[in-house]
């Protein structure tokens, strides 16, 4: 599933969430507890990419979203979190 923010006045685009099915089946049974890292990279557009990551009953890392995200304000965040996996589900 992939989520797109409207796009800036210039038609860029500025923010895109994804988590396909196995990424949110992985959210129903380890969504407890998630981290994610805007730090982590930026590509030559400058956009962050934001892995979203859950730990499995085996300790194991799981891939449990990403987004790119053209910045790092409040309008985002709350774009971002409001958008990707409550309705991801």
């Amino acid at each position: 599933m992939i989520k797109l923010k409207q796009p800036h006045l210039e038609s860029r685009l500025r923010n895109v969430f994804w988590a396909n099915a196995r990424c949110r089946a992985a959210y129903e049974y380890f969504g407890e507890v998630i981290t994610f890292d805007t730090a982590y990279l930026t590509n030559k557009y400058d956009m962050a990419f934001t892995p979203f990551v859950g730990v499995n009953h085996h300790g194991q890392s799981m891939l449990l979203g990403c987004a790119l995200l053209s910045n790092e304000d409040t309008e985002t965040f709350t774009w971002l979190f409001k958008r990707s996996f409550t309705q991801a589900q």
